[in-house]
């Protein structure tokens, strides 16, 4: 499917970092070229059904990262492994003070 610049519609696997403090994310391969900047990007969407607002945080490659908070995972119902569709678009910066 093809999407406007600053989007991604997607199914991603959840990822969890085993380490402490270990992050739950999921890997937007492409992202880069689909958001228009390998950097750090604000973005809001949803996944699976789960409205969201974070940062996606590059990984390398053209890809990013998409870090899920607790309440988003514990609202999914799933874990480490499970497929969740992720459509998200860029958010405008917010208007200067």
């Amino acid at each position: 499917m093809t999407t406007p610049q600053g989007t991604i519609e997607t199914e991603a696997t959840i990822v969890v970092d085993e380490h402490e403090g270990g992050w739950t994310y999921v890997l937007l391969p492409g992202s880069k070229e689909a958001m228009g900047v390998g950097g750090a990007v604000r973005v809001a969407g949803t996944v699976d059904a789960v409205p969201i607002e974070a940062t996606l945080l590059p990984f390398g490659g053209g890809t990013h990262m998409l870090p899920l908070k607790r309440a988003v995972v514990a609202a999914l119902g799933k874990a480490a492994g499970d497929e969740i569709a992720v459509r998200i678009a860029r958010r405008e910066r917010e208007a200067a003070r």
